[in-house]
């Protein structure tokens, strides 16, 4: 791929499952215009699902009425992605392991743990009664080289 400037797409969902297909379906098509290895490919569109499922679900309480907004910026060497939720946030610590042996037949709560597992960066920025921010990070520049 020859040198791009940073790019940059925007969109904003209702909070209704239906709607992940589509940004499944956006996540992929950045993915194949960065010409990303297919492992990385499976792991970056997976997060971003999962990210959003989490918005939708747990931030906005599947309410049709709030939004969840994706934001990818991207070069060939690195894809930063935010996903915004309208909710009153939540306790980060408050999230138990679900790799502890109490946790390991739950059915939920691996959500944070596969983003940290799959993406080289996690932060969020948490603003109760306002909204939580998930920015996820990956670093592109040996993608290729490590699914060799």
């Amino acid at each position: 791929m020859a040198n791009r400037a940073t790019e940059s797409l925007e969109m904003k969902v209702p909070s209704v499952m239906e709607y992940l297909d589509l940004v499944n379906s956006v996540a992929e098509e950045i993915c194949k215009r960065l010409q990303i290895d297919e492992f990385t490919h499976d792991t970056l569109t997976n997060s971003v699902v999962e990210a959003c499922t989490n918005a939708m679900e747990h931030g906005n309480r599947l309410d049709a009425k709030k939004s969840v907004l994706l934001r990818f910026v991207y070069d060939e060497s690195r894809i930063d992605i935010y996903v915004t939720d309208e909710g009153d946030g939540f306790d980060l610590e408050a999230i138990e392991s679900p790799v502890t042996p109490e946790n390991l037949l739950r059915e939920r709560g691996r959500g944070i743990f596969i983003l940290k597992s799959f993406m080289d960066e996690v932060h969020f920025d948490i603003k109760p009664s306002v909204g939580t921010t998930v920015h996820l990070v990956k670093n592109l520049g040996q993608s290729a080289e490590a699914a060799n």
